[in-house]
C-alpha cells in the first residue's frame, strides 16, 4: 500500500497547511481570551466562518478567509470535504445545518455549494424553532448538548450551526479512586475522582516551561493534558500545549531525564521488577473532570474573522441573500468529559443572521519511571492523531469531587 492510500479521509480532504490554519484559529482564539474557557472547540467555528465566506464579498469575505486561513479557490469546497471525510472516522462526528426564513431569498448559487440536506426552514414562531434547532443539537452529539445555543425570542432570519461530536476510549484504561489532595491548591476540597495509570509508551514529553502527556485513544484520537511550571499563567500553558500539539519534536521525552531529574509535575526514579523494562514507562496520576462553557462568540470577533460580519453597518453578505444581512448572534456550547475509560467531547456553534435595520520477586531489573503529577490546574486538547487536525480543548480548574 502506498503512502498517499495509507493517509485517512481527513488527511486527503485537508492538506496540512489547512490543518495548520484550522489550529491556529483555535490557538488564536484561546490566546484573545483572559482566561481559557473550560471547553471550546474551533473546529466548530471554521467550517461556519467558510461557508459564511463563500456568501460574503469585499472586506467581510476577506477577514473571513483570513481568520479561516484559507483562499478563496477552497472557501466553496472545503467544507463539504471535511464533512464527507469526518464520517469516515468512528470516532468523530461533524455536521452542518443551515436554517431559512421566508423572508429571506438566499442566493441560489450559495445553497448549491452547502451539502446536500443542510437546508431547513424556520416558522418565525420562537416556540417551534427552538424545538426545531434544539432537536437537530440534540440529535448531532447523541444528546450531550440538548439545546441550540441562541436566544429565537430575537429577530432570526438566517441560522448556521455545526455540530462537532468526538468520543474515544482509551487504549489502556486508568484506575478511578476517591482521593483527597494533601497538599497544593486543591488541598481541602475533599476526596477527588482521581485517576492514575502506567502507561509502556514514549507518551511524556517535557521542557522548563511545561510537561505534555499525550493520552492514547482509539480510531486516531489523542487526548493531550498540559501542565506549566509553578506560576505560568494560564494562558500561557494553553499556548504552550498547542505549540506542542503541533511540533511533535517539541521539548524532549521524558525517556531522556535522568534519575532524580525534575520537570513540571514530573519526577524520575528507579524501582524493581521482575521483568526486564523494554518500553518508556510513564506512571500518571491525573483527575477525572467533567467541564462546561456557554461562549458568546462575538466577544472574541477580532480572533475570528467575525468583525465585519457582525457589523450591521459594514457587513457585505450580497452573494448569500438578496437583502443585506449580517451576524446578530455568534455562540457555543462546548462540553468534555475525561474519565477512566476515555473521553468525549460535543461542540454545537451557531451564527443567528438577521436582515439589516441574532507478585514474589524473582530476578530483579532496574526500571526507571517518569511520573507525572496533575495536582493542580492544566490545560488538555484532544487532537486527530494522523492529521494532527485539533478538534477540542480547554482549561481544568477543578478536578470532579467524590460523591
Amino acid at each position: 500500500m502506498s503512502i498517499v492510500e495509507r493517509r485517512t479521509a481527513i488527511e486527503r480532504a485537508i492538506s496540512p497547511a489547512e490543518v495548520r490554519a484550522a489550529n491556529e484559529l483555535a490557538r488564536r482564539w484561546f490566546a484573545s481570551r483572559p482566561r481559557p474557557p473550560a471547553a471550546a472547540a474551533g473546529l466548530g467555528v471554521w467550517p461556519l466562518l467558510t461557508t459564511l465566506a463563500t456568501g460574503a464579498s469585499g472586506e467581510t469575505r476577506d477577514e473571513l478567509l483570513d481568520a479561516a486561513g484559507i483562499g478563496p479557490d477552497r472557501a466553496d469546497s472545503i467544507t463539504g470535504a471535511l464533512l464527507a471525510a469526518a464520517r469516515t472516522v468512528p470516532s468523530i462526528r461533524l455536521a452542518l445545518g443551515v436554517w431559512a426564513g421566508s423572508e429571506i431569498a438566499l442566493d441560489p448559487d450559495w445553497i448549491a455549494k452547502l451539502p446536500a440536506n443542510a437546508i431547513g426552514t424556520l416558522t418565525g414562531e420562537p416556540d417551534a424553532d427552538k424545538a426545531t434547532l434544539d432537536l437537530w443539537a440534540s440529535e448531532e452529539t447523541d444528546g450531550m448538548i440538548e439545546r441550540m445555543p441562541l436566544d429565537l425570542t430575537q429577530r432570526i432570519d438566517l441560522v448556521l450551526a455545526s455540530a462537532l461530536m468526538v468520543r474515544t476510549k482509551w487504549v489502556t484504561e486508568f484506575r478511578d479512586a476517591a482521593v483527597p489532595f494533601r497538599s497544593g491548591p486543591w488541598a481541602g476540597l475533599g476526596p477527588c475522582r482521581v485517576l492514575s495509570n502506567t502507561i509502556h509508551d514514549d507518551v511524556l514529553r517535557v521542557s522548563e516551561e511545561a510537561a505534555v502527556l499525550t493520552v492514547p485513544g482509539h480510531d486516531g484520537i489523542d487526548v493531550l493534558l498540559g501542565l506549566g511550571r509553578d506560576g505560568l499563567a494560564p494562558g500561557e500553558v494553553m499556548s504552550t500545549l498547542f505549540e506542542a500539539a503541533g511540533d511533535r519534536a517539541w521539548g524532549r521525552s521524558s525517556a531522556d531525564m535522568a534519575v532524580g531529574e525534575e520537570a513540571p509535575g514530573v519526577t524520575v526514579s528507579e524501582s524493581r521488577s521482575s521483568k526486564p523494562q523494554t518500553t518508556p514507562e510513564v506512571n500518571v496520576r491525573t483527575v477525572r473532570f467533567s467541564v462546561s462553557a456557554d461562549l458568546d462568540l462575538s466577544e472574541d470577533a477580532a480572533a475570528l474573522g467575525l468583525e465585519y460580519a457582525c457589523d450591521e453597518d459594514r457587513a457585505e453578505f450580497d452573494r448569500l441573500a438578496a437583502e443585506p444581512t449580517y451576524v446578530s448572534q455568534a455562540r457555543q456550547r462546548c462540553v468534555a468529559a475525561f474519565s477512566a475509560t476515555g473521553f468525549e467531547a460535543a461542540a454545537v456553534t451557531a451564527m443567528a443572521m438577521a436582515r439589516m435595520g441574532g507478585v514474589a520477586m524473582k530476578t530483579v531489573h532496574w526500571h526507571r519511571e517518569a511520573s507525572i503529577d496533575f495536582d493542580r490546574p492544566f490545560a488538555y486538547l484532544a487532537r486527530h492523531r494522523p492529521s494532527g487536525l485539533i478538534l477540542v480543548g480547554g482549561w481544568v480548574d477543578e478536578p470532579e469531587r467524590a460523591v
